[in-house]
């Protein structure tokens, strides 16, 4: 293999690769390295690395390297997570035939994932804590009540946290198996329109508090072939989302519309909307935007995978625009018959 190829390879590589001598002069740094340390345009080669890296951190991590290298092994030196210019990279060190090689990889999606499982943890304990508090208060409360009336109006209100448990619990549920492709999917061509009301309907107090304007612009006549029980699940996340997340005299606004291969579902709110880098995360399982407004709402963050889950078992695609402070646009997109 000649030079000219290897360093097209290294340059390829989605990992920031520096090669430095035993003397810590610069041998090599491919172009996703330069990037990763803003080196771009600098005379890097002929220099050594402390004229190059003016940070302490590296220079310890340099330091470290020198002591523990012993020439007559390739070994692994250090590994270890680090920040840079807010990304978070896996920083590997090695010695290999006389030459210190630096590898950064990015590891911040992954972070972000494991930042998301932690706060899914975190809102779902929230999320089942509140009701057992409220039925447990609720038990005690009842058991030296001798009014039949206050009686049944305390049951009443435990009776709605057992359902708020019981809807996150068939949630996660209905989440696995999606993940898992174990649910099953029934297929028939079916009409939303009079669906769509009925799920405003369900969310009319909610937007009427904050004078929300709801309008469904479904063509009665507008057909899609999906299961109608897991459309309407992810009806109902749409178009909940697109209240509980709206400003005081929104609009939310359902939509449809077709061409030869596929049937479009539209749900657009006027609400806070999605910063631009969220949206590559927003239809990630625990993902969530704002965690304070979040729980101020309720909910754990499940609603848009399940959505995008169902839309991918129909063999279709869930899509968003958004813009921050101005709402969002959520699509389905579903192959027709």
């Amino acid at each position: 293999m000649n030079i000219e190829l290897l360093i097209k390879i290294l340059n390829y590589q989605k990992d920031g690769i520096v090669i430095l001598d035993r003397n810590l002069n610069i041998k090599f740094i491919n172009e996703f390295a330069k990037k990763i340390l803003s080196l771009d345009g600098k005379e890097i080669y002929k220099k050594t690395f402390y004229e190059i890296f003016k940070d302490n951190y590296f220079e310890t991590i340099i330091s470290y390297a020198l002591q523990k290298i012993d020439k007559n092994e390739e070994i692994l030196i250090r590994n270890e997570e680090i920040s840079l210019n807010d990304n978070v990279y896996l920083l590997n060190i090695f010695f290999i035939e006389n030459h210190i090689v630096i590898k950064l990889s990015d590891v911040t999606p992954y972070e972000v994932y494991k930042q998301a499982k932690r706060d899914f943890v975190s809102n779902v304990s929230h999320e089942l804590k509140t009701p057992i508090a409220v039925i447990q208060g609720v038990l005690e409360t009842i058991q030296n009540e001798e009014d039949i009336n206050q009686i049944k109006n305390f049951t009443k209100i435990a009776y709605k946290r057992i359902q708020q448990m019981n809807n996150l619990i068939n949630d996660l549920l209905t989440l696995a198996k999606l993940e898992i492709k174990e649910e099953k999917i029934n297929k028939k061509i079916i009409k939303i329109h009079n669906t769509v009301n009925s799920i405003f309907n369900d969310f009319s107090s909610i937007a009427s508090e904050k004078n929300i304007k709801m309008i469904n612009n479904i063509n009665p006549n507008f057909e899609i072939f999906v299961d109608e029980q897991k459309f309407y699940i992810l009806l109902r996340n749409l178009i909940e989302n697109a209240v509980k997340y709206n400003k005081e005299n929104g609009l939310v606004e359902v939509r449809s519309y077709e061409d030869d291969k596929y049937s479009y579902v539209v749900v657009k709110d006027t609400g806070i909307g999605i910063p631009k880098e969220a949206l590559p995360l927003i239809f990630e399982r625990f993902y969530r935007v704002d965690k304070s407004r979040s729980r101020e709402v309720g909910g754990t963050g499940l609603g848009l995978s399940i959505v995008k889950h169902i839309a991918e078992a129909h063999e279709g695609k869930a899509l968003v625009k958004s813009e921050l402070g101005k709402g969002s646009e959520f699509t389905i997109k579903i192959p027709k018959v």
